[in-house]
């Protein structure tokens, strides 16, 4: 008989007993979106280092446009221009002007650039209809970073983005931490490599793939170690030795209370089981534990259980690990058929998705296609007897 625990405790338990990771790796900016900074990101110098256009047009003294307008527009003397990538000699004084381009050094004297669209010239004069304000469409020495100030701060997330503004700073490489090693067992005498073809009574093994790419899709480097047989022997040195090198353990199969049901036993041996059912349907034979204070998780067989538990109780354990896993992205839609649910439980349903109308996926115990023809998957909570049709719910996306 399983001894349950609620999914928030089940979760916070797997945030409590993560490893953090300390191990860090100094990576080229290519290699930095979705890694987490292991320490704080200093800018050496201003950026930009001088004050520079953000439009076409011509760089002023912007108090030599004010009242300009489309009746009365003020006559500016064109002195010449600021070519792209070039410092200028040229110097704006009062009742004159310099043509520049985008990204363009102002030149001295000016603090304001009329965008060309507000201008016309006539010969060497610049006719401006339009008034602008100090600073106006120009981008000034230390607007995107001042020097000594802090880019990124430890445990920071990069992005895409991040690798912009590191490039701007001429900052080459970055220290991250770590990723999660997740070490992946699966167990069962019925199971089978998935290169085999399955004789009868025997299945491919579908949750170590599931594992690892679920795992690879939280940022973590994951490693497969085999299929176990039914051998508590065997299962027990397995566990061992992928506890010895990993973040995480993640065990799939045996999970149950029946007497081919290994992992709780061999946990406890070699470690110590922490929980052993979760109120959650499916997923409910579910084991945590820890060896050598390694997080290990004992995963149902049936595939859409595994995923289930792996985002119930793993994600949140890799989020403690490092401080961060992607978002979920979640959309609300109706439910468009009754849902009874199994209450004391929280259940888990398959939905597709079609014009903002949630279609839940029905299958039997151990039917894997559920999870490919399905968007994302709703929840419903334990204390809850059922959801009626035309329910606003929250999807969470696949």
């Amino acid at each position: 008989m399983l001894n349950v625990i609620s999914v928030p405790e089940a979760a916070a338990l797997s945030a409590r007993i993560s490893k953090k990771i300390t191990r860090t790796e100094l990576l080229p900016l290519a290699a930095l979106p979705g890694r987490i900074a292991a320490e704080d990101v200093f800018c050496a110098e201003e950026i930009p280092l001088f004050c520079r256009s953000v439009m076409d047009g011509y760089a002023v003294i912007a108090a030599d446009t004010f009242g300009a307008g489309e009746a009365l527009p003020s006559d500016l003397k064109l002195l010449g221009e600021v070519r792209m990538g070039e410092k200028t000699d040229l110097a704006v004084t009062p009742g004159t002007c310099v043509k520049i381009s985008t990204g363009g050094m102002l030149p001295a004297g000016s603090d304001a650039v009329v965008p060309v669209e507000f201008t016309d010239l006539d010969f060497d004069t610049c006719l401006v209809y339009r008034a602008v304000s100090p600073w106006e469409n120009v981008t000034r020495i230390g607007d995107d970073a001042r020097k000594n100030s802090v880019l990124f701060h430890a445990g920071d997330r990069f992005t895409p983005a991040s690798v912009g503004v590191l490039a701007a700073a001429g900052i080459e490489r970055c220290r991250v931490f770590g990723r999660v090693r997740v070490g992946i067992l699966s167990t069962g005498n019925e199971v089978v490599p998935v290169s085999d073809v399955p004789v009868c009574g025997k299945i491919r093994d579908v949750n170590s793939a599931l594992l690892s790419a679920l795992c690879g899709s939280y940022g973590c480097e994951t490693h497969f170690y085999g299929i176990v047989p039914d051998d508590e022997q065997k299962l027990k040195e397995a566990l061992s030795l992928v506890s010895a090198g990993n973040d995480i353990v993640l065990l799939s199969g045996g999970s149950s209370a029946g007497e081919k049901d290994l992992t709780a036993k061999v946990l406890a041996e070699i470690g110590e089981v922490l929980a052993h059912g979760i109120a959650m349907k499916p997923g409910k034979p579910t084991v945590i534990g820890i060896v050598k204070d390694v997080p290990v998780f004992g995963l149902p067989g049936h595939p859409a259980a595994c995923y289930f538990v792996a985002e119930a109780l793993v994600k949140p354990c890799v989020a403690a690990a490092v401080g961060y896993v992607p978002p979920a992205r979640k959309v609300t839609a109706v439910l468009c058929d009754n849902i009874s649910s199994n209450h004391g439980r929280e259940e888990w349903i398959c939905v597709r998705l079609q014009d903002g109308k949630a279609y839940p996926v029905f299958a039997k115990s151990g039917v894997v296609s559920q999870l490919s023809v399905a968007d994302g998957y709703m929840r419903v909570p334990r204390d809850c007897e059922g959801i009626a049709a035309g329910t606003a719910v929250e999807i969470t996306l696949f």
